[in-house]
């Protein structure tokens, strides 16, 4: 009962329970990738995160330990701390410390969360992975992590999606999304983070069949501010709680411009002509 209420008391600051939704940022992409355009100054980025007004972020255990004093305020964002770091995202074309398969592992732990007064933590689930000892090893992490997060209360969001460079010819397929983010669901997840299937029209029934939040990761930037609120307002359409975009966001021409136009679209129900209005965009 203790854990139950400490999850809904944590939830309730990445979701807002009146309304269903959630505005929150990914900036963990260090901790995959290393340096990136968009990450060189974690407490610029933070500062930008919190005059937006935005609701949670994703972090990694080193930009928290370093960094987190900054969230130590009244409106700061929630902390959603990256337990896991994978190589998925190292394709040969990129990278020459690319895998032939993904390989991901636990860096850090709930006791850590607990320990820097995260909200909730993060690890991926991929699946379709051609090596079946490493989807394997992706159900093992997110299950001892799900108990941890039972155990104090913490909670879990898995990050559902199809292996990147493996068995899966279309990781962005709306059937295949609906598969392993009701998998993530059956592993006990609190919330689910996965890719966007392209239409508002494909994530309804996606989002419509899960009993939990669904939060859509917004990926690279595409290069336009607007076509970036473009796509919040169609995951807003799609029936979505709200978005965990990251480079879409920190790589845009001005950020917190586009944070504030979010958020307007998310917890104000405001068109994108609306959003914009006021906001530097």
């Amino acid at each position: 009962m203790q854990g139950m209420l400490g999850k809904q008391k944590r939830l309730s600051r990445l979701v807002n329970p009146a309304t269903g939704r959630g505005f929150c940022i990914a900036f963990d992409h260090a901790l995959q990738l290393g340096n990136c355009p968009g990450v060189e100054h974690p407490d610029r980025t933070l500062d930008t995160l919190i005059e937006a007004g935005v609701d949670g972020v994703i972090l990694s255990l080193g930009t928290m330990l370093r960094y987190g004093e900054r969230l130590a305020q009244p409106g700061a964002p929630a902390v959603i701390l990256r337990l896991d770091q994978t190589t998925m995202w190292r394709d040969a074309k990129s990278s020459p410390r690319a895998y032939a398969d993904g390989h991901t592992r636990l860096v850090a732990s709930v006791e850590d969360a607990v320990a820097v007064g995260a909200e909730a933590v993060l690890t991926f689930l991929f699946v379709g992975h051609q090596d079946p000892a490493l989807e394997t090893r992706a159900f093992e992490i997110c299950a001892e992590v799900g108990a941890a997060a039972r155990r104090t209360g913490m909670v879990h969001v898995i990050e559902t999606m199809g292996a990147r460079g493996d068995g899966v010819v279309d990781p962005f397929s709306a059937p295949l999304i609906a598969s392993h983010t009701r998998i993530g669901m059956e592993l006990g997840a609190d919330v689910i983070k996965t890719d966007w299937p392209g239409s508002p029209e494909a994530l309804r029934p996606i989002a419509a069949a899960l009993p939990i939040p669904i939060l859509v990761a917004g990926g690279p930037s595409r290069g336009s501010d607007r076509g970036t609120l473009q796509m919040v307002a169609d995951v807003i359409a799609g029936g979505a709680a709200g978005i965990l975009f990251g480079r879409a966001v920190f790589q845009a021409r001005n950020p917190l411009a586009v944070l504030k136009a979010a958020r307007r679209i998310i917890h104000d129900n405001a068109s994108i002509d609306e959003a914009v209005e006021g906001v530097g965009f």
